[in-house]
C-alpha cells in the first residue's frame, strides 16, 4: 500500500482511515485491524475510509473485506460506515464488489460521498 494513515478523530468520534495507492493484503489486514482495536478503545461506531486515491483492491482483498472485515466491524461496534469514494473507475468497482450487501448482512448503515467533508457531516448526523 503506498500510503495510508489511520488515527481515532475526537472531534467527530470516529476512526479514520485514509488509503491512497494500491492495497497490499497483509498491510491491509493489519491496518483493519488497528481500526477495529481504535474503535473499540474509544467505544466508537463510526468509521471514515476516505479511498479517493486508491488505485483498486486485489481480488483477495475484497474476500477478507466480505468475510472478515465486516464481522470484525460488527463485533468492534461499528454501526456507521461513511466512504469517500475512489476517483478512478477501478477504484469504485472494486470498493462495490467488496461492500455489496454489507449493510444489510451485518446491519450497520453505510454511505458514499465525494468528499471528506460531507462524510464528516453525516457523521456528525448520528
Amino acid at each position: 500500500m503506498s500510503n495510508t494513515t489511520t488515527f481515532f478523530d475526537e472531534e467527530i468520534g470516529a476512526v479514520i482511515w485514509e488509503i491512497s495507492g494500491v492495497a497490499n493484503m497483509h498491510y491491509f489486514k493489519t491496518v483493519s485491524e488497528i481500526t477495529h482495536l481504535l474503535r473499540e478503545k474509544h467505544n466508537s461506531i463510526k468509521q471514515i475510509n476516505s479511498i479517493k486515491n486508491m488505485s483498486s483492491l486485489s481480488d483477495e482483498i475484497q474476500v477478507f473485506i466480505k468475510n472478515d472485515f465486516f464481522e470484525m466491524a460488527k463485533k468492534s461496534g461499528l454501526k456507521y460506515f461513511a466512504f469517500v469514494i475512489p476517483e478512478c473507475d477501478k477504484g469504485q468497482l472494486s470498493m462495490n464488489i467488496a461492500n455489496n450487501g454489507a449493510a444489510q448482512k451485518w446491519d450497520m448503515e453505510i454511505e458514499y460521498f465525494s468528499n471528506k467533508q460531507e462524510a464528516v457531516a453525516w457523521l456528525n448526523s448520528k
